[in-house]
């Protein structure tokens, strides 16, 4: 695909969209109960600054394996897509805590 941005107005529309589409990820995880959102790949700034402003801590870049075991140890299912997330799929923990562990 090929986007063409060549105004400001065809950036502000753009920018809109993808506001919205980060909007209705949010709402979508809370609306179903979330309370944390782990995500083996990376997701975009914006995306992860909203998710701090709207209360919901987000993890991302978690290992396909650390991802799996984290499913193991609170019951939750790995969702593909966050549309595909219902109340049912979610994990339950008692506690979680953040641990650096090196220097990265």
């Amino acid at each position: 695909h090929k986007v063409e941005i060549d105004t400001v107005e065809k950036f502000e529309t753009l920018r809109k969209q993808e506001q919205q589409y980060f909007d209705e990820m949010v709402q979508k995880c809370k609306d179903v109960g979330a309370t944390l959102v782990i995500c083996q790949w990376g997701f975009d700034d914006e995306a992860n600054h909203l998710l701090m402003h709207r209360n919901l801590p987000a993890v991302r870049w978690v290992g396909g394996v650390e991802l799996e075991l984290i499913a193991i140890a609170t019951g939750g299912r790995i969702v593909p897509r966050f549309q595909e997330l219902t109340p049912d799929k979610l994990g339950r923990a008692g506690l979680v805590r953040e641990k650096s562990f090196g220097t990265t």
